[in-house]
């Protein structure tokens, strides 16, 4: 299971494997997570976006994105499920699982966003 970093337009974003511990782990983290009341949608503007969770062929969750404090989980038949993440903890989360692998300067960028 590999995380994208939504940071770029016409580029490549960057990516980082999430090791089978973290994977278990991101389990937890958003069973934890209360739905969302509705309306709202991840950013989709210029810069960074947030991260986008890329799941294998096998999983019951084909694409986790999460960005703001909002996770959408969307499900191989394609139904939509949002949540809350209160003070983007799954996002700060998952920049903490990738510091390692991503450069410098990624990390720095999404940091800065994070503490807006």
């Amino acid at each position: 299971m590999d995380v994208e970093v939504d940071l770029y337009s016409g580029r490549p974003n960057p990516r980082f494997p999430l090791r089978p511990a973290a994977v278990d782990e991101l389990g937890r983290r958003i069973a934890a997570l209360t739905p969302a009341t509705g309306g709202e949608r991840p950013y989709d503007g210029l810069g960074y976006r947030g991260m986008r969770v890329l799941t294998g062929p096998a999983e019951t969750v084909a694409e986790l994105v999460v960005s703001g404090e909002l996770v959408t989980l969307r499900t191989p038949d394609g139904s939509l499920r949002h949540l809350r993440d209160p003070g983007r903890a799954l996002e700060r989360w998952l920049l903490d699982q990738g510091a390692e692998d991503l450069a410098p300067e990624v990390t720095a960028t999404v940091r800065q966003e994070l503490a807006r």
